[in-house]
């Protein structure tokens, strides 16, 4: 299975990038090329394939690739040993590790997938970032855990994957004033001129991580719902689909003299 991705542009030791739907081979359907979310109706088979050629691609093996069950909650949990049993990754929605050669993974279909990496501390972090975790502490938490563990805010460089852009993030008006107060005054996150509201979900994460400290934000390359052929968007397929897997690693060159 040939598998095809977009590169993130992560600092120096760390790998990020997102998958995209092709793998080649695959059938036409909601679930063709590649999927390795398991929890969105595709067959087992399928998903343990797709994982099995990811962990080739990154020469590891099957217990350092981190998969949580993602439930829009506002829990991040670190990664301090592998493997991880499959029950502490449920309602798990963003992830953070020191440890080298593990693969941080977050499965998308239209939200942000939000990586995160501190390089010189050797600290890496992957966040599903819907409009549900944009609004919770979801951001915050995961900063600060990445912090307990020797990262600082100012050497985090934050890079997001493909997701729905704001053009046609389409919400209900009680979600437009939920992100109206919680970004006040804020232009470019509550979008006018259309008949109903519209959000930029990666224009609300910048505000957020400028005011945790975090200044290097690499913006979404591309948006899912403008390029189904090349991206799941469950706006476009249904939430029974594929998603994207964005994923982060950081190697042991990473890590610096200190930690060897």
């Amino acid at each position: 299975m040939r598998i095809l991705s977009t590169d993130l542009g992560a600092p120096h030791g760390v790998v990020a990038f997102s998958t995209c739907r092709d793998g080649g081979d695959a059938p036409c359907g909601a679930y063709a090329g590649f999927n390795a979310c398991h929890y969105t109706g595709d067959s087992v088979a399928h998903v343990s394939e797709c994982r099995d050629a990811l962990c080739l691609e990154l020469g590891i093996g099957r217990e350092r690739l981190v998969i949580p069950r993602q439930t829009h909650s506002d829990r991040v949990a670190v990664i301090d040993r592998v493997p991880v049993a499959d029950g502490d990754l449920d309602g798990i929605d963003a992830l953070v590790t020191a440890l080298p050669r593990v693969a941080l993974c977050i499965n998308t279909a239209d939200c942000v997938p939000l990586m995160l990496a501190d390089a010189q501390a050797g600290v890496v972090a992957a966040v599903h970032a819907g409009w549900r975790g944009v609004l919770s502490a979801i951001v915050a938490r995961t900063v600060e855990a990445m912090v307990c563990l020797g990262a600082d805010a100012g050497r985090i460089e934050a890079m997001m994957g493909p997701c729905i852009c704001g053009h046609c993030f389409e919400v209900g008006p009680e979600v437009a004033q939920l992100f109206s107060a919680a970004y006040p005054g804020a232009a470019g996150v509550v979008l006018d001129g259309y008949a109903k509201p519209h959000v930029d979900l990666a224009e609300a994460l910048v505000l957020t991580l400028r005011e945790l400290g975090v200044t290097s934000v690499r913006r979404p390359p591309a948006c899912t719902h403008c390029c189904p052929d090349t991206y799941f968007s469950a706006r476009r397929l249904g939430v029974d689909s594929g998603r994207m897997l964005t994923v982060i690693m950081a190697g042991e060159e990473a890590f610096g003299e200190m930690r060897r």
